[in-house]
Formats: structure tokens, C-alpha cells, sequence
């Protein structure tokens, strides 16, 4: 268990919105662009996982699952990614709408449940652990960090067992979430599967392509027009900038591999509210040096205000 205290904060007694989030989460990202997108005024509060406030008896008191993201509206809590996005469209009606048009193709609706079921955690992990299949992770993935969250991630399920002792009225949840992630890791290690995923994106991703080839890429959105953004846009930019963050690129769209899958997230990369998404240098920076062991950091140092600049999006 983290020694470290974690309180409720004051912002949970707010009005308004109230995100939990933290801002390397895939999931987390899809709902945060979706508020710039939408135009809704919220506050964000960042969990720190690094220290497992998301395990925290506050964190669990608002979501016992402790999963990231979190909504919350006065006494309403929202939890989970989708949750939340069918509660921003049905109870901001007002604001800009990312629903996709009843007339929108078939396909396109099917690249959004496709997304929604992919093992997002063991795609990061995996590349993590067979890093041989990826070429050149971006910040804050990057070697030393990768190192420290896999070994947070072997000793999460005896972190789970911990804390459910120690927060006996959560402990259920817990103790299945610690046997789930002992199961995960099993499946994880082994590359065979971690190569049939990578199958499986490529599929996928040909899919997207072969659809983005019938339209005018640099001047439409998937939805078939110019002004009609949807949450099947955020759900494939997300999805692109997680494999990019990884490494994973030049597998997937790099050296001319999907020329339209390339222009698509070049073009989704400098939307207004993607950028609104992006953690700045000062705090990948920041991330980077606090998940660093010892030995990395004189080194990185030196090195990390130009490395990080070449490999930023923007911000």
C-alpha cells in the first residue's frame, strides 16, 4: 500500500462539474475533449495513480470500482467513460451535439464499437513488455517510466489485497479486481497473444483506411462532412495517439503504410480540443522525473528538454 494519506479534497463539495481524471488515461482523454468539444464548463481534479489515490477510501466512497473517470454533479456521480458521454449528450442538449447522424454509414458506427471493446490497458502494458514489437515510445512512455509502471503493475493485485483489508466495506470489489488483474498478467506476458492484438489493430485500422479513401480526408470528418465531428472522431484520435504515444506507429501508419489513416490523425492531432487535451512539457516533464528510478535521473536530466520537444504534438 502507498504510505502516502490522501483526503477528500475540497473541490468534491463544489457545484458544478467536477472531472476526476488523470490526464494520461486513454479513457480519460475521450471524455476531457469532449467537454472542450462540447464547451462545458467543468473543473478537473487530477488522481494521482502514481500514488494510488484512486484506491484511496474517498476515491472508493465516489466510485468503488476505482476506475478513472469520474463525473460529478453536485450529489450525481457518473462513473465510467461512456457513462459519462451519453450523460453530457442527454443532459446538454444546448451544446454542440456528438452524436452520429441517423444517415451516418453503417461502417462508421461499427468502428466506434469496435474501439469500445478493445483492451486498451493490455495493448499499453503489452508494449510495454514486448517492447520489441514497437519503435520509438513517446513521452511520457518512455524507457525509465516504462520500467516503473511495470513494476507497479506486478505488485498491484497484492495492493488491491492490501487495501481491501484496509477498507473492509470495499473489499468485494477489490478482491475481484486483484484476482481479475492476476489473470490479466497472465495472458499479458505471453506475446502470442499480445502479436494476435496487433493482428487484430491492423485489421482494423485497414478497415478505417479503406472507408477514409472514399472521402475527402483533409476537408471531412468520418460522419461524411466538414462540420459534423462525432464521438466516433475522438474514439479513432484517441485511439491513434495512443498507438503514436507507444510506439507503435510505423507498424500501423508510418513509412506511407495507410497514407489516409496518417492524414486523419495528423488532422485530428490539430483540432482545437485535442490540444486542449494534451499535458504540457512542464508536466510530462514532471511525470517523467517522479516515476524515474535513481539510477536514470542524472542522465535524463540532460537530455529530456530536447528529446521532449521533438516528440510533442504541440503544447
Amino acid at each position: 500500500m502507498s504510505e502516502k494519506r490522501f483526503k477528500r479534497p475540497s473541490v468534491a463539495n463544489g457545484d458544478g462539474l467536477i472531472l476526476y481524471c488523470n490526464q494520461y488515461s486513454y479513457y480519460c482523454h475521450k471524455v476531457l475533449q469532449a467537454l472542450h468539444e462540447k464547451g462545458i464548463r467543468f473543473t478537473k481534479y487530477e488522481i494521482d495513480v502514481t500514488n494510488d489515490e484512486h484506491f484511496s477510501e474517498w476515491f472508493l466512497e465516489l466510485n468503488p470500482r476505482a476506475e478513472l473517470p469520474v463525473l460529478q454533479n453536485g450529489l450525481l456521480i457518473v462513473p465510467g467513460s461512456n457513462r459519462i458521454l451519453d450523460y453530457l449528450e442527454e443532459n446538454y442538449p444546448k451544446n454542440k451535439s456528438l452524436r452520429m447522424p441517423i444517415e451516418t454509414d453503417k461502417l462508421v458506427v461499427g468502428f466506434r464499437q469496435t474501439i469500445e471493446r478493445l483492451p486498451i490497458g493490455v495493448i499499453t502494458i503489452g508494449s510495454f513488455l514486448h517492447s520489441q514489437h514497437t519503435s520509438s515510445p513517446k513521452f511520457p512512455f518512455v524507457l525509465p517510466v516504462r520500467q516503473t509502471i511495470l513494476a507497479r503493475d506486478e505488485t498491484l493485485a497484492h495492493r488491491l489485497r492490501a487495501y481491501a483489508t484496509a477498507y473492509p466495506a470495499f473489499a468485494e470489489v477489490l478482491l475481484k479486481k486483484a484476482d481479475f488483474h492476476d489473470r490479466k498478467r497472465a495472458i499479458i506476458a505471453s506475446e502470442e497473444y499480445f502479436c494476435k492484438l496487433l493482428t487484430a489493430l491492423d485489421e482494423f485500422l485497414t478497415s478505417v483506411e479503406q472507408y477514409l479513401a472514399t472521402i475527402d480526408v483533409d476537408r471531412c470528418w468520418l460522419a461524411g462532412t466538414a462540420d459534423t465531428f462525432t464521438m466516433v472522431d475522438i474514439s479513432i484520435g484517441t485511439l491513434l495517439h495512443r498507438l503514436y504515444v507507444l510506439g507503435l506507429e510505423d507498424r500501423f501508419w508510418g513509412e506511407g503504410k495507410r497514407p489516409q489513416v496518417a492524414r486523419y490523425f495528423a488532422k485530428s492531432c490539430q483540432r482545437e480540443s485535442f490540444q486542449c487535451v494534451l499535458p504540457s512539457k512542464v508536466s510530462i516533464l514532471r511525470t517523467v522525473w517522479i516515476n524515474t528510478p535513481p539510477v536514470y535521473k542524472a542522465g535524463l536530466a540532460a537530455v529530456s528538454s530536447v528529446l521532449i520537444s521533438s516528440t510533442l504534438l504541440k503544447r
